[in-house]
């Protein structure tokens, strides 16, 4: 019997995918990016190359059997019912676990070119990492399940690539065609309303959906002390805390592109629902209002043992708000912490002024470490602050501003202090 292949896999996985973009109800079709769903489609239900761990050497491990003897062994001579007794070894090569893998074992997928023999050939340990394979204890006998190893994964990433090539243009079909599908509907609809005069109400109206980034869940692995030595907080990685930042500025995104939809929520609000897209990726780990330093955080994640993400929100209300918001994040990082972010939010006329308003506060700012100041976009500032709990210490501060002006000032709902007037 032929084994299921990659290609198999690829088949099965269209038509699965086809029925998702088909049931994706229309405001979830209009509020996406079409290049962004195409994406998420990708990474959700293809496949990735199988990557080898490199940081870590092939190991051996001894593996003892022990078989009954049904008959008499003429090699051995011994009898039925002897216990004969004997040693191998599982030669171990280092894999990094994925999904592909997983899917590969789950349904003993082959790869497109392949021999009569029992798929996958080899043994997957998804805790350990690594490929294995039981083998005599002889030098040319592991050397063998060695190259017999690399040469399945080459086969399979071969397999895998092949699909690929082939795999997105057809994601893109799908959306296009749905999307071109439902604009025409929403057209002629609209045609309809205009030819008899009378308004018409639709299940998804362009003008009120709130735009939605899909995503398929981040993996971030826990960041653990090393067993040798005591337990320390762990501390996020640059690579890790851009993922995050990338998701808050997603969400953010999201604010800018429908401020109307938003304007009548405050600072909480706005932040709840920032708190809601880190949960669809980090299971519940983010919290609001959370205790770290020596007060309460808008916005923290904590990652396997420890707070490893703060970031306090603020709306603009001059360049007093920028000192506020960067006073309480000081006073919320500990020495511990490389990194914090303020998401300042203005709802005022003139962004050009409030951007040029922010650059120019920056330098004023108590704590603020000369000559740090980085200008990663328009609307993203990076510089360095000391950290009043331990002066030797610095942290960097991403400052990142996003436009929710709203033309009609009577319904406006920015807080201002006594006293303060905003630009």
């Amino acid at each position: 019997m032929m084994p299921p292949t990659i290609s198999a896999y690829y088949r099965t996985v269209i038509e699965e995918l086809k029925k998702e973009v088909e049931s994706t109800p229309d405001d979830k079709v209009i509020g996406m990016n079409p290049d962004e769903w195409v994406d998420y489609l990708v990474a959700k239900w293809g496949m990735e190359p199988i990557v080898l761990d490199d940081s870590s050497g092939v190991q051996m491990t001894e593996v003892e059997s022990q078989r009954t003897l049904r008959g008499y062994d003429i090699y051995s001579d011994q009898g039925p019912g002897t216990v004969v007794r004997s040693t191998a070894v599982r030669v171990e090569v280092p894999v990094i676990p994925s999904d592909t893998i997983k899917e590969i074992w789950r349904h003993g997928l082959a790869p497109n070119t392949f021999h009569l023999t029992h798929y996958p050939e080899f043994e997957y340990d998804p805790h350990r990492g690594y490929f294995g394979l039981v083998v005599q204890p002889g030098e040319a006998e592991v050397r063998t399940a060695i190259d017999r190893i690399n040469a399945s994964v080459r086969a399979y990433n071969e397999s895998i690539e092949s699909e690929n090539r082939g795999f997105r243009p057809q994601v893109v079909q799908f959306v296009t065609t749905k999307r071109s599908r439902i604009e025409q509907k929403h057209n002629d609809l609209d045609a309809l309303a205009a030819a008899v005069g009378i308004p018409l109400t639709k299940k998804a109206d362009a003008a009120t959906v709130v735009p939605t980034a899909p995503k398929v869940r981040t993996k971030i692995a826990p960041i653990l002390p090393p067993s040798s030595k005591p337990p320390t907080r762990p501390v996020l990685d640059a690579e890790k805390f851009a993922a995050i930042l990338e998701l808050l500025d997603n969400g953010c995104r999201q604010f800018e592109r429908t401020p109307q939809a938003f304007q009548q929520l405050a600072e909480e609000g706005l932040r709840d629902v920032l708190l809601g897209s880190l949960n669809a990726v980090f299971e519940g780990a983010a919290g609001g209002e959370t205790f770290q330093g020596i007060g309460k955080v808008d916005i923290h994640l904590r990652i396997s043992q420890g707070e490893v993400f703060v970031a306090e929100i603020k709306f603009w209300d001059g360049p007093e708000s920028l000192r506020h918001v960067i006073g309480q994040l000081r006073g919320r990082l500990t020495w511990r912490d490389s990194y914090g972010v303020a998401l300042v939010l203005s709802r005022n006329a003139g962004f050009t002024d409030v951007l040029r308003s922010l650059r120019e506060t920056i330098g004023s700012v108590e704590g603020f470490v000369a000559g740090s100041l980085q200008e990663r976009a328009a609307n993203h500032f990076v510089t360095r602050f000391t950290i009043p709990s331990d002066g030797a210490r610095h942290a960097n501060i991403h400052m990142l501003v996003y436009n929710l002006f709203v033309p009609d000032p009577g319904r406006r709902t920015v807080k201002r202090q006594k006293g303060q007037t905003a630009l």
